[in-house]
């Protein structure tokens, strides 16, 4: 592997060490970025500290203050701009998907909600639904094949995030929404999906 090669593994290496750091709250919201500390930590010099760090940056984990580089907190007014962000987003991933979309894939993301579904019924257990729903939404940005759009949804760490205080919805609210979107799919009806997804998204911005 060249020196370059190998330097962009780093850096991507260290990336993602640190965001996890972030998404498991070993570094707390709000607290103060220590290169020296972080480094010792996962065990690099500070050269590839610095590009991660920027990166981090850039995808909304931290945040420069008058303190110093910080872990962002992630406040009602920031997630709320996420979620309105993202319903214009998958609002147009499912008119792309809608062109596309071939049974088969529509077979497969119904019965995994369906068995989710059931499972949190029978349960309580919230975890396959939780994994159903990320499951859909990232497929059906992936489906549509654009690359700006697929580009501009990377905040699926800010996503992690929300989610890991909890399902915003419950299922009974959000399964039937979820099989709307499907059928509408299925009958490659491109305004229709494109409106039930805005709509399924925009009802949880209140619930944040």
């Amino acid at each position: 592997m060249s020196r370059i090669a190998n330097s962009g593994y780093l850096e991507t290496k260290v990336y993602n060490e640190i965001k996890d750091l972030i998404i498991q709250g070993e570094l707390k919201p709000g607290e103060l970025i220590i290169q020296d500390q972080i480094a010792k930590r996962i065990g690099v010099s500070r050269t590839p500290l610095r590009r991660a760090f920027a990166d981090l940056e850039r995808d909304y984990l931290l945040v420069t203050t008058t303190q110093g580089l910080t872990v962002r907190t992630f406040s009602a007014e920031f997630l709320i701009s996420v979620w309105e962000v993202r319903s214009v987003l998958e609002g147009l991933a499912c008119r792309l998907s809608a062109r596309v979309i071939d049974k088969a894939t529509v077979i497969y993301l119904r019965t995994l909600f369906t068995t989710a579904y059931e499972e949190w019924l029978e349960t309580g257990d919230l975890d396959a639904y939780r994994k159903a729903d990320v499951m859909f939404h990232t497929k059906l940005v992936d489906i549509g094949e654009n690359p700006i759009l697929i580009n501009n949804f990377n905040y699926s760490h800010v996503l992690t995030i929300a989610f890991s205080k909890g399902i915003l919805r419950s299922p009974s609210e959000t399964y039937p929404e979820h099989m709307q979107i499907l059928d509408a799919l299925e009958e490659k009806d491109e305004s229709s999906s494109e409106q039930l997804m805005l709509e399924h998204l925009r009802k949880t911005i209140p619930k944040i």
